[in-house]
Formats: structure tokens, sequence, C-alpha cells
């Protein structure tokens, strides 16, 4: 199937992400008007490696905004509509309804980060350094409205790259898939520009997979029984720009990022995992179920660095009960946050 989005004068961002404040710079040097539609929960999220919320990112650049908690009955849309308006989805908090398709004239897309159909769900770069997965895209999929057909509209453009291998953290994720989404937005607003006829590709179902949204103070929690290559993944995943993955030392929770493996291996027993038996000025060396791991950064829940409240002889723990709620919670978010 063949479509064209005619002339386009205007174009509305609507949720909020890394790759949303990317295009909301793209736009602003482009001849395109522009307009940003997010949520709450969108404008506290942190969008660049500067540590910038969207909403501080909004207000330095100066961006106006819209803040929605239902888009599907919000009786503020029509303000951001003019008459050749594109809408880009992108991380948006909702299903759209296909009344709003129709609102927008059917020119509204979503732009996907993610090797489609794998992966739909959330927490994209999480599972993918879990599961040491490494394959990237950029993909540009027409929304038709309603669940049934949530993330399974045909694909207007795409593109295909891979994670360096040094990419360990979902904030390396962020940094390198910005490169390829900025490039590949570019062009798609140039072809947008000329009014270029896309070819749409359907995706093969048969390849899909589904992974749940996730929370890492709700999720995040080590279990010291896996091998150190295992927790090393875990940390990773729970990393930068997030608050890192949680287990308790002292009965206080704390939040661990930048692990490495140390090259000495031993042959320790599971009853020595989580034991400090070395500290220094700025690492812990603890063992793990099979290794010694290197950990650098310790945090409380206010992201004060606590290493120094790290001494040798103490055990990072984490009782079963916690393991099994962190496995046991369904993270569901609305337009505000975390569901209750």
């Amino acid at each position: 199937m063949k479509i064209s989005f005619g002339k386009i004068d205007h174009v509305v961002v609507i949720g909020g992400s890394w790759v949303a404040a990317e295009f909301l710079k793209i736009l602003s040097k482009s001849k395109f008007s522009f307009s940003l539609i997010s949520s709450e929960r969108h404008m506290n999220d942190i969008v660049d490696s500067n540590g910038l919320t969207l909403r501080e990112f909004s207000s330095l650049n100066n961006i106006k905004f819209h803040l929605s908690s239902d888009i599907n009955n919000d009786n503020y849309l029509q303000r951001f509509i003019k008459k050749n308006t594109l809408a880009v989805a992108m991380g948006a908090p909702w299903v759209f309804d296909k009344k709003i398709v129709k609102f927008f004239d059917n020119k509204i897309v979503d732009f996907m980060g993610i090797p489609l159909p794998e992966y739909r769900g959330g927490a994209h770069y999480t599972w993918q350094i879990l599961s040491n997965n490494r394959n990237g895209a950029c993909n540009i999929q027409l929304i038709n409205g309603g669940k049934n057909s949530f993330h399974k509209g045909p694909i207007v453009k795409s593109n295909k790259y891979l994670f360096p291998k040094k990419s360990f953290t979902p904030q390396d994720y962020f940094i390198y898939a910005l490169k390829k989404e900025s490039t590949f937005l570019r062009n798609f607003l140039k072809e947008i520009k000329d009014e270029k006829e896309f070819n749409t590709i359907s995706l093969n179902e048969k390849n899909s997979s589904y992974y749940p949204f996730l929370n890492t103070k709700k999720n995040g929690w080590i279990n010291w029984s896996w091998k150190s290559e295992e927790l090393i993944k875990f940390i990773n995943a729970f990393g930068d720009p997030y608050s890192g993955a949680s287990t308790l030392l002292k009965g206080e929770r704390v939040f661990i990022k930048d692990v490495k493996i140390k090259s000495k291996i031993q042959d320790f027993h599971p009853f020595h995992a989580g034991l400090v038996i070395k500290k220094e000025k700025y690492e812990s060396q603890v063992i793990s179920n099979n290794k010694i791991l290197v950990i650098k950064g310790f945090y409380d829940e206010n992201e004060n660095n606590i290493i120094n409240k790290v001494k040798e002889g103490d055990r990072l723990y984490t009782s079963n009960n916690i393991l099994d709620e962190a496995m046991s919670f369904e993270a569901k978010y609305d337009a505000s946050g975390l569901k209750k």
C-alpha cells in the first residue's frame, strides 16, 4: 500500500522521551511550526544525558506544551490542530481511539525505536540488555486506532542498526540510538516536506514478542543467587538514567551501579554471595555466587553516594519475600505515572 500525507505545515509531537526531546530540537531548526502534547508523567522524565526533565528541557528551549490527562477526551486539542497537521507519537501514554485518528484526518503516526514486531510493550532497553540483544531500529508506524491495532499498524519508514558492544546501560542505548534516530527523523521530515509517497510494509506477526513495563524501584531487586554475569547484566539494565538495582545493607535499601568482574577467580560457596571482602576509597569488592565483583556506585533513596558507609565484612542481601514481590509486580502506567 502506498500513502502520502500531502502538504504538511505543522507537526504535533505527542508523548515524551529522549527521542521526543531530540525531535523537538530538529523541528525548532526546520520550517515546520510545531507543538507538544504531553502528560504529567512524561514532563518529569529525564530526557537527555545532562539529566534535564522534559519540563526543564521545554522551559530552557521555550517550547510551549499542553498537558493532557486523557487525549481521547481532551477538548483542548482543537487549539493545536491546523489545516495541514501531522501528529507524531513518541512514547505516548495513551492508546489512541479511532476518533482521534479521524480527528487528525488519519495523519497520525508512531515513532518506535525498537525492532518491530519484537519487544512491544515497555522498558525496551532494559529487557534487551538482560537478553544481551543489541538490535536497534527506527520505525514510523501508522496509527489505526483502537486497542486491537495498538503497535500493529503498517510501517511507513524503517531503518535497522546494531548497538556497539560498549553499550551497557539504558543510557548508553539512549545516547547511541539518538544518533541514528536524529538522522532518521531529519530524513523523514525532508520527505514529508517533499510530499513523498511512501510504500508501507505490514508486520510479520509470527516474529512478534511482548515484554511488560517495569518500575525500577519495584522490579529492580538483586537476587544474590545469580551468577556474576547475570548480576552485571541486571545491574546494568537498571542503571543510568534510572536509579540502579536494589539490595539491602544493614537493613537499609541501597542502589547499585557501575559494576564489573574482577579478573581473579576463586571457588566460592553460595554462602559467600553478597559479602564485602575488600573496601577501598572509591570501590568495594563483593563476592557473587561464583566470582568477585568490583562495585563503585552505592546510593541511597535520595541518590546520595553512600560508599563510605560500606565496610569490609558487611553483607549485601535481598530477602525472599522482597524478591517474590519484585518478580510478581506488574507495572502499569497512565498519564499521571505509576498506577497504585
